[in-house]
């Protein structure tokens, strides 16, 4: 071994050995923390897990399918992130030092993929065995069954974590493979007669209550063979991967922690790169029109985005109509659709945060303000109400519930979520008055008074999809709400200088 070598080991341990009294510390309180929080929000999952509702809605007989197609999405998503964030990912100094030595990547990048690895395989065995208990609590599946099924679910998660490690270190192919995921994933949710040869058809066919022992033990022997193949795909990792994905999650856990989510959100933002020789600005009889194929042409520059913010809008609106089936969880199920609406709404809303930011300033292109605001507001508000239309009325006729309320709901929570993007765009940086900090008994809430200043546009989108899936049993709420946030919106544009 090298003298280098011995040198960067030296360093590696002498700083671990440093770090480890700090580390300890912050993990256990980390843990005390976490469970003064977990545990009323296990308690409320679990009441209505093992409710009537919660019961019928596991036991429905489109359970399985759609258990099929939630893995295959997971197991899509873990390559797509695996791409830009891989589970093995150490800070840039000890990547750079260990990936130059000649230790293996499987010795000294396994503690960082065990630890993702266990975050995951914990999370998809809890949320397996929530449903298994929940039909057992009602007597819908067999004991048996349901330990079946939580294993399976273990193996659900270290299928997932092997596939973010195989998104990490074979890049170019992650794409290909997570659309062929989805692809067979839908045609498995589609066509019960193909779930045997597929490993998410195998976790329908264990899914409690009409569960097989035998679809379980496959898909526990895939993720035994897949964890066995782990040392291998790690000591693919190339050091430049490495070093590249390292060195963006440094700066986004810089700016996260200055509570700068947006340029923190940037940094994983794909550069504009197809259709560049695609002329954007073309003069037209009508200046909106200008703007509307300017603003299409920039989304089109980033396909991978834009497919990504119309595969959240299409969830958004599924979502919604969702929630207006009889037993479903109405207002969770809204929250989420305001939330996932808003994200999607990131890549086709670039013009706007452009008009946003020239604002403040001289006009550039010899129009007012507001006049350039509204020209950039054709493009996101068309392309939401085309896709939030579409998908309702499919959704609606497939679950044969009403079209006009979940249609009423998607277009109205559309607007809200363009207001807050707006209002999101002119908010500029955090105010110098609320890093003062704000003495209670409790102690100082300035950090969380913070937090919410920074995750405001989450928090207003997750109550504007609440209050439009009540919007025909309470109207007052849908009004207050949209009240307020257009009361912010102006304020904000008013102080936009």
């Amino acid at each position: 071994m090298s003298t280098r070598s011995e040198a960067a080991i030296r360093v590696w341990r002498a700083r671990s050995a440093r770090t480890a009294g700090d580390r300890g510390y912050l993990v256990y309180m980390f843990f005390m923390v976490a469970l003064l929080v977990a545990a009323p929000v296990a308690r409320a999952v679990w009441l209505s897990a093992s409710s009537m509702e919660g019961a019928a809605l596991f036991a429905s007989p489109a359970a399985p399918a759609v258990t099929a197609l939630v893995v295959a999405c997971v197991w899509a998503g873990a390559l797509l992130l695996g791409r830009e964030r891989g589970p093995a990912l150490r800070p840039p100094f000890l990547t750079h030092a260990l990936a130059t030595i000649d230790l293996p990547r499987s010795d000294t990048f396994a503690g960082p993929v065990l630890r993702a690895g266990a975050m995951v395989t914990a999370s998809t065995t809890i949320a397996a065995a929530v449903v298994a208990s929940s039909l057992v609590s009602r007597g819908l599946a067999e004991p048996l069954h349901a330990l079946a099924f939580t294993a399976v679910g273990a193996a659900v998660g270290i299928i997932t974590t092997a596939f973010w490690l195989i998104g990490q270190a074979f890049s170019r192919a992650a794409i290909p493979l997570a659309l062929g995921s989805l692809a067979l994933g839908a045609a498995t949710a589609t066509f019960p007669s193909t779930r045997p040869f597929s490993p998410w058809g195998g976790v329908a066919l264990a899914y409690p209550g009409v569960g097989s022992m035998s679809a379980a033990a496959t898909v526990c022997a895939l993720a035994i063979a897949l964890a066995a193949s782990l040392p291998t795909v790690m000591n693919r990792l190339s050091h430049a991967e490495l070093a590249a994905q390292a060195a963006r999650w440094d700066s986004v856990t810089i700016h996260a922690a200055g509570m700068d989510f947006s340029t923190a959100a940037a940094i994983y933002q794909g550069r504009p790169h197809r259709g560049r020789r695609l002329r954007a600005v073309r003069p037209m009889n009508r200046l909106s029109v200008t703007f509307f194929i300017r603003d299409a042409v920039g989304a089109t520059r980033t396909p991978g985005r834009l497919i990504a913010g119309i595969l959240a809008l299409i969830g958004a609106g599924a979502l919604i109509v969702l929630a207006f089936a009889p037993t479903a969880p109405s207002l969770l199920l809204g929250a989420g659709a305001g939330v996932l609406l808003f994200t999607g709404l990131g890549p086709l809303t670039d013009g706007l945060r452009h008009a946003a930011y020239v604002a403040s300033d001289l006009p550039l292109y010899g129009i007012s303000d507001a006049h350039l605001l509204t020209n950039h507001l054709l493009f996101p508000v068309t392309m939401t109400a085309i896709v939030l239309v579409a998908t309702v009325l499919v959704c609606a006729a497939t679950t044969g519930i009403a079209v006009i309320p979940p249609l009423l709901s998607a277009l109205t929570l559309g607007l809200l979520t363009l207001v807050a993007r707006v209002s999101n765009a002119l908010k500029g940086p955090l105010q110098p008055a609320l890093l003062a900090p704000i003495p209670t008994p409790m102690g100082d809430l300035g950090a969380a008074i913070r937090l919410i200043w920074a995750l405001d546009a989450l928090l207003v989108a997750a109550m504007a999809g609440v209050s439009a899936t009540l919007i025909l049993h309470t109207p007052v709420l849908l009004v207050g709400i949209a009240s307020a946030m257009l009361a912010v919106a102006v304020h904000r544009w008013h102080r936009r200088g």
